[in-house]
């Protein structure tokens, strides 16, 4: 198949890749969560509080930008951006403040690092296969007058 068909078709079939790569970020995300929350060790505090809702919060924009990628939306494309950037600032917000009072071990920081490590990778290779397809679209609907 040639780069104008596989394009065109693109008109036609949504952007399953990155749809399942930002779901697959959203597993991650909730894992890295439940490990930061669930350790016998974890005297829950306020801050475990603002962490979960900010999770659930990032969930549910995270889901909304799936969607909208799904449909090549050049606009939730900067909104992963934005979320993944979130999602580095967690990593030195509540799992680096439960290692520092010894809450967790770094054994399970180092895996909750990991997993929102994970979670920021596969959706900015979701926002750039996106962005991508984005701009092939575009410049291909231009070309034939659409």
């Amino acid at each position: 198949m040639n780069k104008t068909n596989r394009i065109d078709k693109m008109r036609y079939q949504l952007n399953k890749s990155a749809y399942w790569l930002v779901l697959l970020s959203m597993v991650f995300q909730t894992i890295s969560l439940f490990m930061t929350i669930t350790p016998r060790s974890v005297i829950p505090t306020m801050s475990t509080a603002v962490e979960i809702l900010i999770n659930i919060l990032l969930l549910l924009v995270t889901f909304l930008a799936a969607e909208k990628v799904k449909a090549y939306s050049n606009r939730y494309v900067y909104g992963l951006f934005g979320i993944s950037a979130v999602h580095l600032f967690r990593v030195f917000n509540e799992p680096l403040k439960l290692l520092k009072l010894k809450q967790i071990s770094s054994v399970q920081y180092t895996q909750i690092t990991i997993l929102i490590g994970l979670t920021i990778l596969f959706m900015v290779y979701a926002a750039l296969i996106t962005l991508r397809k984005y701009h092939e679209l575009k410049t291909h609907l231009k070309e034939i007058g659409e």
